[in-house]
């Protein structure tokens, strides 16, 4: 062996697992990476289809197909097959006529196809070229090597590809078809997609050429175009817009004007993240209620961020964590502080633009989940923060208004009925003849100023009331930090007693002991007075006569499906938790709400014993005046004659299982109490499991 020399980097086939499946975590990134892709081709045309995809069903593939410029052979061979090369780095701009500002350039997203399926047929062509090229990637094959106890490095794989005649030379174009599917995707999953997808482009884009999506699901009777207009903003209560000077060095802000009562722009420097263009749309009740009856379906969802134009991946996924999902910018994680003021996700459309050129350092994440958190970064949210707090300004300023209008409307009338009843009066005393006539007319005026008198009294007391409640509220919200402590203080504490008691276990009784068994009792009575002291403080807002409770609905729901983790993992089952916004239950039982999740769960669990594939799956949505919440396993199912029956006391289709039919029960009691509906429906996985579907009057 030599001395001197050199080594070069090899890669492991696991590789591939890396940056496919492993680094992009969520299917509907994935699907955005590979829609990206056709954007940057030059397409005018995508069609994302999905065949077979439900549960159990075979020959599941789904298919992207565009009329971009395609690539040739030497494309596929030097650029899409070379880890980490992109020529949209030294090309930033695609081709004439379109001239779009590309949109990809760390050279992985294609391997966004290993996270949707086994195998990927890529078939291209551009214009003018005789034939078709077929690269056929089997991922199985890359994960069969890994698995051998033989170095095999990623770059000796071989791929198997062919050319076929073209029927015309002038088409042109490309087509990922991806086949045997990793994941089941059941309607609600494509209907998501849709939504997500249709945000992929900014509303406020001015394209010269189309870039049209069409969603095709035959199984589940879907042929649509996504796209998303921007009529919707034309509801919003109030909204803002601004935009910056690079060459003159000045950002346009907000605030809110109380004076003028309007939300007004100020100029400041550009921040260190680089000028950025801003529009935010605010509704408030009225304008929600509107909203949702026009376009119910879509969904106010707070602030995206487009760069060149077109959406940043980490606001368009479609997770059920809503840390990822929702609240990347850390909006709602304010609510905490003041609900009754902070602006929610749920009440504003925004848009964040953001350009290569101007803001260098927003960087994606790798992994497509967030933004690369630097200093710049962690500014840009906070400018978009303080923007917001226009709007809470605002909302504080019309809440007030109202209520001064509200209570002067009420005086005013008082007061006119007053000035009415001495007017009649005086009528009837200079005119005897008319005090038959006048006189019941007199008494209804002096009923309906008592009327008046005590709506006034009325509502001074339910405006101190509500205070009542809303100092109440506050102090509970002010909790979350100090809980942080209070577990920290009881943790530490029975550590400590923990200690003594294993010694007093181990070695009581010794006389030799006996100084240190007396310190460690004395010590043990100090810890467990301080503990006490910690409950007694907790539980005084416990004894609060505040119930019934407004609750936030997905918080209960999380932390319930969190408790049941150890038991899916134990059992090999899936949860898949879908939660659209942010929901708070007014005026009703927490427990009640526990104890419907959880004795469906129970059930459910019971239920996906023997099964092939076990997926829990909780979804909740808001149509209308309804809150619907349904939960579906992939279990045996229930017989359409005994969907009614299961919910009968001792009934029970799970009796080997252990089931003794009383959960069901407990939820039909339970939902019924709650003023609702419940009952088994077909399932959502098809012919496959049991979906329990539960419907409760909401009032938004």
């Amino acid at each position: 062996m030599e001395d001197n020399g050199t080594l070069k980097w090899r890669f492991d086939v696991s590789t591939f697992r890396l940056i496919g499946r492993d680094l992009i975590t969520d299917r509907v990134t994935a699907l955005f990476e590979l829609v990206k892709n056709c954007y940057d081709a030059n397409a005018t045309e995508v069609t994302v289809k999905f065949d077979n995809v439900g549960l159990d069903k075979q020959n599941s593939a789904i298919t992207i197909s565009d009329d971009g410029f395609g690539m040739s052979f030497a494309d596929i061979r030097d650029k899409w097959m070379v880890i980490g090369t992109s020529n949209k780095r030294s090309n930033p701009y695609t081709p004439l006529p379109f001239h779009r500002k590309c949109v990809g350039e760390k050279g992985i997203g294609r391997f966004a196809v290993d996270k949707l399926g086994d195998k990927v047929n890529i078939i291209t062509k551009q214009e003018g070229e005789n034939d078709w090229l077929n690269v056929e990637i089997d991922w199985e094959s890359y994960y069969n090597n890994s698995n051998n106890q033989q170095l095999s490095l990623f770059t000796d794989i071989e791929n198997h590809y062919e050319f076929y005649p073209a029927e015309d030379k002038t088409e042109h174009g490309t087509m990922l078809n991806i086949t045997n599917i990793r994941e089941v995707w059941v309607e609600d999953d494509i209907q998501r997609f849709i939504a997500e997808v249709a945000r992929l482009i900014s509303p406020f884009e001015k394209m010269s050429l189309p870039f049209n999506i069409r969603v095709i699901a035959p199984e589940y009777g879907i042929d649509t175009i996504a796209n998303k207009g921007i009529e919707d903003i034309k509801l919003a209560t109030v909204s803002f817009s601004i935009t910056y000077n690079a060459e003159q060095n000045i950002q346009e802000t907000v605030f809110f004007n109380e004076s003028s009562g309007k939300i007004e722009i100020q100029r400041a420097s550009i921040k260190s993240f680089g000028g950025i263009k801003m529009k935010v749309y605010f509704f408030d009740d009225t304008a929600r209620r509107q909203y949702r009856k026009e376009f119910k379906n879509s969904q106010i969802d707070g602030i995206k961020i487009y760069r060149d134009g077109v959406i940043t991946t980490p606001f368009a996924e479609s997770e059920s964590n809503e840390d990822k999902k929702r609240d990347i910018l850390g909006i709602d994680k304010r609510l905490w502080q003041d609900i009754f003021n902070r602006v929610s996700t749920r009440e504003i459309i925004g848009i964040v633009e953001i350009t290569k050129a101007d803001n260098p350092s927003i960087i994606d994440a790798t992994n497509r989940q967030d933004f690369v958190d630097n200093s710049e970064y962690r500014e840009l949210k906070e400018f978009i923060i303080n923007q917001l707090d226009a709007i809470q300004h605002f909302k504080e300023y019309t809440r007030k208004i109202r209520k001064q209008q509200n209570a002067d409307t009420l005086k005013s009338a008082g007061e006119d009925l007053q000035s009415f009843i001495s007017s009649v009066e005086t009528i009837a005393q200079q005119n005897p003849g008319l005090k038959a006539q006048l006189d019941p007319v007199l008494k209804q005026a002096k009923k309906t100023g008592k009327a008046v008198k005590t709506a006034i009294k009325d509502k001074k007391e339910a405006e101190d009331e509500f205070a009542r409640k809303e100092s109440i509220y506050m102090s509970i919200m002010s909790l979350q930090e100090y809980a942080i402590h209070i577990t920290h203080a009881v943790r530490t504490t029975l550590n400590k007693i923990r200690d003594r008691v294993e010694y007093f276990n181990l070695f009581f009784p010794d006389p030799n002991d006996q100084d240190i068994f007396e310190r460690y009792a004395k010590e043990m009575y100090v810890e467990f007075e301080n503990v006490n002291k910690v409950i007694d403080y907790m539980l005084s807002y416990s004894q609060a006569n505040i119930l019934p409770e407004d609750i936030q609905l997905n918080d209960t729901i999380r932390e319930i499906f969190t408790e049941y983790q150890p038991m899916f993992a134990a059992n090999n089952i899936k949860p898949d938790i879908i939660l659209p916004e942010n929901i708070t239950l007014k005026n009703t039982h927490r427990q009640f709400f526990r104890d419907i999740i959880q004795n469906i769960l129970d059930n459910s669990i019971k239920a996906l014993k023997d099964a092939p594939q076990k997926i829990i799956r909780c979804t909740v949505s808001i149509k209308d005046k309804s809150l619907t919440i349904k939960i579906s396993d992939t279990g045996v199912g229930i017989p359409i004659d005994k969907r009614a029956w299961v919910f009968g006391i001792y009934n029970t289709t799970t009796q080997e299982q252990g089931g003794a039919g009383i959960g069901l029960y407990i939820v039909k009691t339970r939902v019924e109490s709650l003023k609702g509906t419940i009952a088994v429906v077909d399932s959502e996985f098809g012919e496959t499991g049991t979906t329990i579907k539960i419907e409760l009057p909401f009032k938004q």
